[in-house]
């Protein structure tokens, strides 16, 4: 199964806390494979760090049984992919207002199609 880890933006918690509900509980099962789909999972940070990133990553693939190895090489490979857009998220995070935070999404392919596609019925 592969797994996609994406930077959103910055919000508020009030947001974020939306966010999380909407993608708290399954809502369908997948066809294919029976088991529940429901978006990919939000996280909030502040700072932003790889410490905390994995840690959030770690007891999310926990909670909806992923390959924990998997997780943590995907989160280890953003981070090195993708440092000068991190380093980026970090210097502007520091320039918001201290309830702000730098929002992550994390799921596989299907939950992230499932994402899409529920924005579409909107």
């Amino acid at each position: 199964m592969s797994y996609l880890l994406q930077f959103c933006g910055l919000s508020d918690p009030l947001q974020l806390f939306y966010l999380e509900q909407n993608s708290a509980a399954p809502v369908c099962e997948s066809p294919a494979s029976g088991s529940p789909i429901s978006g990919p999972i939000y996280g909030g940070f502040r700072p932003f760090q790889l410490d905390d990133l994995l840690g959030w990553a770690l007891d999310t693939a926990r909670g909806r049984s992923w390959d924990g190895e998997a997780i943590q090489r995907l989160v280890l490979d953003v981070w090195m992919e993708r440092a000068d857009v991190i380093r980026q998220w970090q210097l502007r995070l520091r320039e918001e207002p201290a309830g702000r935070m730098l929002v992550a999404g994390i799921g596989t392919q299907r939950d992230w199609e499932f994402r899409c596609e529920q924005l579409l019925r909107a």
